[in-house]
């Protein structure tokens, strides 16, 4: 008898546990955030990164908000890039008119956080060949137009207040231009800045009720600016030399600077390190290698934001091996992403065993021919791509978006799987 009812209970826990967060099928608008979820929005605009998240109690966080510069400084020709929904607005109205539309359910909508990773035009904006300009005269691009249409009361970056490191950025013009945008806005009292902090915990924290998800949820602030966390309380350890004795060469690059962070909700774990590096160059020092270190700190987790988009440098074996991803995201907007060889070491079975399922927000026809058979192994369907985890964070499914509109329509459901 005791026997059958403990097989009950687990029977009962294990239905309750891997059913799905909400009957959401294919063809269907996604059915919207409830109280409880964990929602995390990777946005495809095929022209940079966007990541909006709604935290389980109703705290929005918004991570990049990209607008590549329409001409290649390589090339310094028009790049081809398709805009996501289309090229009929730039991209930082695309993402804030879908995070407008998530947050229906708000009377007012507001975005309370936004981490700026690094300063790159994907990740950032760029004023440069850009028509629109506020009215005091800085670039709308990325998230300096997204401001126009949502109010922030938060921006965490690497750099504030200085913007000096590791050299000053006052030539760069998407700094500059970044900076006029947050002394106005400071000027008007509508958003506070703080830098982001190596090894601090809850920086980034619950706002609206808090006291529902005690113990539940947190984020651990991983790296910045090559300082990364110890493992022990809120202390971190400069990975970086002392810049004077470096050559011009190896000076740290910005991508190597990113913001990395991990976040927990329940059992449910998700990594994000922007564009930090793991493959080293030849000939270049062994501390540009960012991911290693960080590795040592992380432990598992359930979802990984693929680093650097999946660009050749990124993605070395031991951070796999400690993350073990049954999920992987590619933010994808070039032909480099993601590059053969990340995934081959992605889908090896020699950093850790198990299944693993990889989702590109934006494949293009270029990149999926030099992939070749590996394309094979990607999940088919392209699109906005939406993490979104069951209350107390037990499981979780990813939901594809169609990008062609904003229709919300659901083109694949995956999962629920269970989160370890």
């Amino acid at each position: 008898m005791a026997f059958q009812l403990f097989l009950s209970i687990t029977l009962g826990f294990l239905l309750a546990v891997i059913q799905p967060i909400s009957a959401q099928s294919a063809g269907q608008p996604l059915k919207p955030w409830q109280e409880g979820q964990l929602d995390i929005h990777h946005i495809n605009t095929g022209r940079g990164n966007a990541t909006f998240c709604i935290l389980p109690d109703g705290t929005t966080l918004l991570i990049d908000a990209g607008a590549i510069d329409p001409i290649d400084w390589r090339t310094n020709k028009p790049r081809t890039n398709p805009g996501k929904p289309s090229a009929d607005r730039q991209p930082g109205e695309w993402i804030a008119r879908y995070v407008l539309n998530v947050l229906s359910f708000q009377k007012t909508p507001v975005l309370d956080y936004v981490i700026i990773t690094h300063f790159h035009d994907d990740h950032l904006g760029t004023p440069r060949h850009t028509a629109k300009k506020s009215p005091t005269g800085y670039g709308l691009s990325g998230i300096t137009e997204v401001a126009e249409y949502i109010p922030i009361r938060k921006i965490i970056d690497r750099g504030w207040p200085d913007y000096a490191y590791p050299a000053a950025l006052v030539n760069d013009s998407i700094v500059i231009n970044y900076r006029q945008f947050l002394r106005h806005q400071i000027q008007m009292k509508q958003v506070s800045v703080e830098r982001f902090k190596a090894g601090r915990l809850n920086q980034i924290r619950l706002l609206k009720r808090p006291g529902n998800y005690a113990d539940q949820f947190e984020i651990r602030n991983l790296a910045v600016n090559g300082d990364v966390w110890t493992g022990n309380g809120e202390a971190s350890r400069s990975l970086f030399p002392d810049l004077a004795t470096i050559p011009q060469t190896h000076q740290p690059n910005e991508n190597m600077c990113s913001i990395a962070f991990k976040l927990r909700y329940g059992a449910f774990d998700y990594f994000a390190g922007a564009d930090i590096q793991g493959v080293v160059a030849f000939g270049a020092p062994a501390w540009h290698d960012v991911e290693t270190p960080i590795s040592q700190v992380t432990g598992p987790v359930d979802v990984q934001v693929l680093d650097h988009h999946g660009y050749a440098d990124s993605q070395n074996g031991t951070l796999l091996a400690a993350l073990k991803p049954r999920v992987f995201v590619v933010p994808a907007w070039a032909v480099s992403h993601p590059a053969p060889e990340v995934l081959e070491r992605v889908f090896s079975g020699q950093a850790y065993a198990g299944e693993r399922a990889v989702f590109v927000t934006q494949l293009l026809p270029e990149t999926k021919q030099t992939l070749g058979e590996l394309a094979n192994r990607l999940q088919p369907e392209s699109g906005h791509v939406v993490i979104r985890v069951k209350p107390g964070g037990g499981s979780y499914q990813v939901i594809i978006l169609n990008d062609t509109d904003e229709s919300f329509r659901v083109k694949a459901v995956y999962g629920p799987y269970l989160a370890r």
